[in-house]
């Protein structure tokens, strides 16, 4: 006859073994989980961290017997509803109970064990080596131009643009705020290192939450969404400067995706959302980041700036180059007149694919020496792709050609922009 203990033990091992458990966020949320590892469908899909319940190594924690028999304490995490019920869009995790204010969201993202997405790129945003510059007052009184005609005699140029170059801008610029729906993506007016990080900056994280909010919600949900956004962005213009240019510039950026979305999102009344006295807003805001420098020390001198200087100076210059495309559309819809970016003729043209997505330091520390020599006459400005006496010559032509090997979309936004205008 066995004994009791024999007994024991063959039950335990006869008995099925345990039923997977659910990921800790379908477990919290009460949602069925696909169980898929490292990550289910469901934080995927809601860019969140996926993390299964572990047993416990020790055999002083193993459950008991009469646990495992018990459904009561049998993995509450396995508990499941027979019905789920749809919210009508997902709210971010915190928010203050302040009114217009939201607070941070530090979004953590799911890397995938022994992959190079563990390997994210080392950058100090605290030393940022820029010359400052002058004149960037005309950035923040543009808003003015459109309802002032210039004086006669004054120096001042005219843009006509065609309704199908207007229709090209649009559709590009609106699809921005989508690509912050993918995990670990951003537009290009955003640097990936700003956003691949731990913790993003409190302007970029909000950004990210409200537009995949955004872009999830169900029909008849969209004013609640909208008086978010709307909120965040009045936090954002209300919120005194920062003294660090990296913060000025994130929320610069996050301010300019707000307008973008909700001025060409196809949903109703969103363009009302867009007023003068946003666009007065984010050319102050522009303004503000600009005033700190478009150019690194270095890059002055012709030689290597530092990654972060360089990342700073290349996302400002691309996002206010976003924010006039911006402009034109929106007084263009307005009947109003657009000028000529005068104040930031001189400034560089965005730099080529190899620079702006190497994935670390040492890659783009390589790319940009050869990046140095390519360029030994100096880079490539903005204004040389504007009328002027020297367009269509042989020497501006071969420059303009040799920017366009390199460039990414929105290299190519800007090139297709400005010929259509001005010609090549």
């Amino acid at each position: 006859m066995a004994s009791p203990s024999s007994s024991q033990s063959s039950q335990r091992r006869q008995r099925p073994p345990p039923r997977k458990k659910a990921c800790q966020s379908c477990t919290k949320s009460k949602v069925r989980c696909s169980l898929e590892r490292p990550t289910c469908s469901r934080c995927k899909s809601l860019g969140r961290v996926c993390e299964y319940y572990t047993a416990p190594e020790s055999s002083h924690t193993s459950p008991r017997t009469e646990d495992l028999e018990n459904p009561g304490l049998r993995g509450l995490a396995e508990l499941q509803p027979s019905t789920s019920f749809a919210m009508p869009v997902a709210l971010p995790s915190y928010l203050d109970s302040s009114p217009g204010r939201v607070t941070p969201i530090r979004e953590r993202r799911h890397r995938q064990v022994g992959s190079a997405r563990d390997e994210q790129p080392h950058v100090d945003f605290t030393k940022i080596d820029l010359v400052p510059a002058s004149g960037v007052e005309s950035i923040r009184d543009r808003w003015l131009r459109p309802y002032i005609l210039p004086p006669l005699g004054r120096d001042e140029v005219l843009k006509v643009y065609h309704p199908f170059t207007l229709q090209y801008i649009s559709r590009v610029l609106a699809t921005y705020p989508r690509f912050m729906l993918k995990d670990r993506k951003a537009p290009p007016i955003i640097h990936h290192s700003q956003v691949s990080g731990e913790s993003l900056p409190q302007a970029l994280a909000n950004c990210y939450s409200l537009v995949r909010m955004w872009e999830n919600a169900v029909s008849g949900s969209e004013a609640m969404v909208i008086n978010m956004i709307e909120m965040e962005m009045e936090r954002l213009s209300n919120e005194l400067p920062s003294q660090h240019d990296y913060n000025l510039l994130s929320t610069f950026q996050a301010y300019l995706i707000y307008s973008v979305m909700l001025y060409f999102s196809p949903r109703l009344a969103a363009p009302a959302a867009v007023t003068d006295k946003v666009m007065i807003t984010l050319m102050e805001l522009a303004f503000r980041t600009a005033r700190n420098g478009f150019f690194c020390v270095a890059e002055v001198s012709h030689s290597r700036p530092s990654w972060e200087s360089w990342i700073v100076v290349a996302s400002k210059r691309r996002a206010i180059f976003a924010m006039y495309l911006f402009c034109s559309v929106y007084n263009s819809d307005r009947l109003l007149p657009n000028f000529i970016a005068d104040e930031v003729r001189g400034v560089f043209a965005p730099e080529g694919r190899s620079l702006w997505e190497a994935p670390d330091r040492e890659t783009w520390e390589r790319e940009y020496d050869r990046h140095l020599l390519t360029w030994e006459d100096g880079m490539l400005e903005i204004s040389e792709l504007w009328r002027s006496a020297d367009t269509g010559t042989v020497e501006q032509r071969e420059r303009i050609e040799r920017w366009l090997q390199t460039v990414d979309e929105f290299g190519m936004l800007l090139f297709g922009v400005t010929t259509h205008i001005h010609g090549c």
